[in-house]
């Protein structure tokens, strides 16, 4: 998961990915009352698809980072 023109969403999080693409393409336009073009629909989707890569690297370091943690706490135990 180094480039975002690589990336597939891990298995992990694809909930969190769906709840954000049906925020961002039903929600916000129901709540906001706005109307999206073809154009607006592809922005918002990159958009929406760059963040979100650049959230899971966050989560997949942290949980990296965590269960090095826990390692190297079990074996001072």
């Amino acid at each position: 998961m180094e480039a975002y023109t690589n990336w597939g969403i891990p298995y992990k999080y694809i909930r969190h990915y769906l709840f954000l693409m049906m925020v961002i393409f039903f929600a916000i336009p129901l709540l906001l009352g706005l109307r999206y073009t073809l154009p607006g629909y592809i922005v918002n989707y990159l958009w929406a698809d760059f963040f979100f890569f650049k959230w899971c690297q966050v989560k997949i370091r942290e949980d990296k980072a965590r269960k090095r943690k826990e390692n190297f706490l079990e074996k001072d135990l």
